[in-house]
């Protein structure tokens, strides 16, 4: 069985072996899960193995996975296998500690049981960490040395990545979990005044009585963009983040929000300038920055 040095080595080194094995990226969001292959991790190319509704039980989770890389004949033939997932981690990075849309997921084995079912290594990060390292080596952030990922979708969640002289740390953030002053809404975490309850695809719906793709209400946009700009003026005012890649269903449904967003962001920000793209890998950004967590340096990443 291959170690994860072995396979963080190959990564890092793809030339110094002859046969290069690939690379899988798992993607665990809140409402679907996907699976893609990579020859390399030399683009953003890969080859979708499976697409299916996220499993809410766990163990449900790790055997579909297992079982879809084992039909391709990729049992203990791969490099490793990086999950992005819709969840905080462990300071360690090797299972979940919060996650109010994936609940029997919560202090699970995951980076071991995959390990263990597959015969290779396995690295994990909150789903926003793998857009932004999607994002920074392939798209829209690769210039920025002060810049954040955020995602709307299920949840609301967002990483940022600080740099200096090419030394860079990437770091996820609960932006959907900051209190905003006078909201009495409980969120699905348990804390009161969240702004994911104003912002989060699930916790909308379940306000709404509907999906949020299906609401065309000009005040709901009103409220969401209202809402969602002060939390990314807190964020550039606390970290000085200058760009920001905005990706997730929501956003990608519903191309007026981010000039919207725009707006409301420059009327609140005097002295500073903060501008929002949109993730030039689209949906595909989590699942390629899983696959790049294999060649990420772990010291370079905090969850």
């Amino acid at each position: 069985m291959p170690t994860q040095s072995d396979a963080l080595a190959h990564a890092a080194h793809p030339s110094s072996t002859p046969a290069m094995l690939p690379f899988v990226g798992v993607d665990i969001g809140g409402t679907n899960t996907r699976i893609g292959l990579f020859a390399s991790l030399d683009a953003p190319t890969f080859t979708l193995l499976a697409r299916f509704p996220t499993p809410q039980e766990y163990a449900r989770q790790v055997e579909q996975i297992c079982v879809t890389l084992r039909e391709h004949g990729l049992l203990n033939a791969l490099a490793g296998i990086g999950v992005s997932i819709g969840g905080r981690l462990a300071l360690d990075g090797r299972m979940v500690t919060i996650a109010p849309n994936l609940l029997d997921y919560v202090q699970q084995p995951l980076a071991a049981d995959l390990e263990a079912g597959l015969g290779c290594p396995a690295r994990l990060a909150h789903d926003p960490v793998c857009g932004l390292l999607g994002e920074k080596r392939f798209g829209v952030l690769t210039p920025s040395e002060r810049c954040a990922y955020v995602t709307l979708s299920t949840g609301t969640g967002a990483a940022i990545h600080l740099e200096k002289a090419g030394v860079g740390v990437t770091v996820s953030i609960e932006i959907g979990h900051q209190l905003l002053d006078g909201n009495e809404l409980r969120c699905l975490c348990g804390q009161v005044g969240c702004l994911e309850p104003f912002t989060g695809g699930r916790q909308l719906e379940q306000r709404y009585g509907r999906p949020i793709e299906q609401v065309q209400d000009s005040a709901f946009w009103e409220t969401f963009s209202d809402k969602l700009a002060l939390g990314l003026v807190n964020l550039a005012q606390l970290t000085k983040v200058e760009v920001i890649a905005v990706s997730g269903a929501i956003a990608l449904h519903n191309p007026f929000l981010l000039p919207l967003l725009q707006r409301k962001i420059d009327a609140r920000l005097n002295w500073t300038r903060l501008v929002l793209i949109p993730a030039r890998l689209k949906e595909d950004a989590p699942l390629v920055g899983a696959a790049l967590l294999l060649a990420t340096p772990e010291e370079s990443i905090l969850h």
